[in-house]
């Protein structure tokens, strides 16, 4: 985990500040790491937060009862308080910082909170990808853990160029981790003190779904790309994904309706003026569609062609096709309701 020093008052025009390796950092009004203009009686350096340590989630320290390896040493006349008690009085004028402890310099209005911020790196990589010990070292450096095992507690994928997308794969998806490529945590580990985590979104991997590259959206455009979308779904044991495929299909914003739920008039079926409805097709299985005599005539797609698409945070229209086989780009303009009358 990475340290954060955050305003209290987010609206008092203060920085927040993420620490990203161990060192000395100067706080104060002028010329330091930890810049604080809001209050007059900050010092030109007011105070030093000295981190001994980068602790890892994986580390027994990072239990939030015990006290972080970041010491916080006031330099100062006006004084630095930890939870309103001034550090000037401990022992050598320098006490340890715990998880949520508020930080206020000079006479009190700059308060920040001092936090624990995770990283937790999920390896998604081919079997001989290797951890080396350069990777190890840099994960270390910022206080961050890898695991093999996705779980709530990861914050990012750490995914190989052109790994094939397997079911962890769109569980991440699902639940929204960043997916990134390594060199993204090189950068991170590059930094000192900055006012935000490296953006990922020049970092992000290039995967494949069958054998058919994928370059990953970042998960604000994924949420768009199915938007006005009704996915119409058969029985969901008959996609290679089951039940990910629906999950990852609300992900991408579109509404899903499964065909054994439908009544024979397609009642409770609500559709905006602009709503486009697609039979999504199980890879390799006949047209069961067709038997619905009222579905016969909408777009099919195939499965996978859309799972690329929520991987990649735009469809093209291009794979969408008629129930006679041919490719056509549809613009719908009329709703659902219609294709019933």
């Amino acid at each position: 985990m990475v340290w954060g020093l955050f305003p209290v008052d987010p609206l008092s025009g203060e920085d927040r500040y993420f620490i990203f390796t161990k060192g000395v950092y100067k706080v104060g009004r002028k010329g330091c790491d930890v810049i604080i203009s809001k209050d007059k009686g900050v010092s030109r350096v007011h105070a030093e937060l000295v981190v001994d340590e980068m602790i890892s989630m994986d580390h027994p320290l990072h239990i939030k009862s015990v006290p972080s390896r970041v010491l916080i040493r006031d330099c100062s006349k006006y004084g630095t308080y930890i939870n309103k008690e001034k550090v000037h009085e401990f022992l050598n004028k320098e006490t340890f910082l715990k998880d949520g402890d508020v930080v206020s310099f000079g006479t009190g209005t700059a308060a920040y909170r001092f936090c624990f911020v995770p990283l937790v790196f999920f390896i998604y990589c081919s079997e001989s990808f290797q951890v080396d010990q350069l990777l190890r070292d840099r994960v270390s450096s910022i206080g961050a853990c890898i695991t093999y095992n996705l779980s709530e507690e990861c914050t990012h994928v750490l995914a190989d160029e052109l790994m094939p997308v397997k079911e962890v794969l769109l569980d991440s998806i699902v639940s929204k981790k960043p997916i990134v490529l390594r060199s993204w945590v090189e950068l991170v580990a590059e930094k000192r003190i900055g006012l935000e985590i490296p953006s990922w979104s020049s970092y992000i991997p290039t995967l494949t779904v069958e054998g058919v590259s994928v370059k990953v959206a970042a998960s604000g455009t994924r949420a768009k790309c199915l938007e006005g979308f009704t996915c119409l779904l058969e029985t969901r044991n008959m996609y290679k994904f089951k039940d990910r495929l629906q999950s990852l299909l609300e992900v991408g914003g579109a509404k899903i309706v499964l065909v054994e739920d439908f009544s024979s008039n397609a009642q409770g079926l609500d559709c905006g003026q602009d709503s486009r409805v697609l039979c999504v097709m199980p890879k390799g299985s006949p047209d069961k569609f067709n038997s619905f005599n009222k579905l016969g005539s909408l777009p099919r797609v195939n499965e996978l062609d859309l799972l690329r698409a929520v991987l990649a945070g735009h469809l093209d229209l291009s794979v969408l096709v008629s129930p006679s086989g041919q490719y056509l780009i549809f613009q719908w303009t009329v709703c659902l309701a219609s294709q019933f009358e």
